[in-house]
């Protein structure tokens, strides 16, 4: 695969013992799925449709007369993980629209799973944070293990520790970003949420 924008010129050919490489517009490494441009709309539109056959799954479940612990409990073992794996490759990289089909897999799951009230509400019911909150988490923690851990396999790529500037300059980039987050999309804290909901 060739990535970046493609240009008049055709790339040359690689080859491999004698043998050009064939040349593609996507690739699925890992189960993840990257396109020549790196962004994720093949990613997200294949892991939607692949939660979306768990769903029904679910669905049958719900249909058997499964209790809703066990609902909960088959949701995040078997559906759940499907829009998280590998997050922290892409989720910086997703649209607000990207975003909204990701959260629909747990609005449709939890609809499934309590009935037809509203999203938060049976978010904090059921104690499960959406999936977007899930993600920044995720990422948040393999950042911090990156960096306190000297044995991470990704630590080097870290620039030399100089003092607690440095420290400082990190946790105010953490800050900066969980900013962003919240002030692109429009939205308030999700624990002053949950906080007003649950009470």
């Amino acid at each position: 695969m060739v990535l970046g924008s493609i240009s008049k010129k055709s790339p040359t050919p690689l080859l491999i013992a004698a043998k050009p490489v064939q040349q593609v517009s996507e690739y699925k490494f890992l189960g993840v799925t990257v396109n020549s441009r790196l962004k994720s709309y093949d990613h997200i539109a294949a892991i939607t449709s692949k939660a979306a056959k768990r769903l029904w799954l679910l669905k049958k479940l719900k249909r058997a007369g499964v209790s809703r612990e066990d609902l909960v409990y088959f949701y995040q073992a078997v559906v759940r993980p499907v829009p998280e794996y590998a997050c922290p490759a892409w989720h910086t990289n997703i649209t607000k629209d990207q975003t909204k089909s990701l959260d629909d897999i747990q609005r449709h799951a939890l609809q499934v799973i309590v009935g037809n009230i509203p999203y938060e509400e049976e978010c904090c019911m059921l104690n499960l944070p959406p999936l977007a909150d899930r993600r920044r988490s995720l990422c948040s923690t393999l950042f911090k293990q990156i960096v306190s851990r000297e044995s991470h396999v990704l630590h080097y790529l870290l620039p030399a520790k100089r003092d607690a500037v440095f420290e400082l300059l990190i946790i105010i980039i953490i800050i900066i970003i969980n900013r962003q987050f919240l002030t692109r999309r429009n939205i308030v804290s999700p624990l002053q949420g949950r906080e007003r909901l649950c009470v």
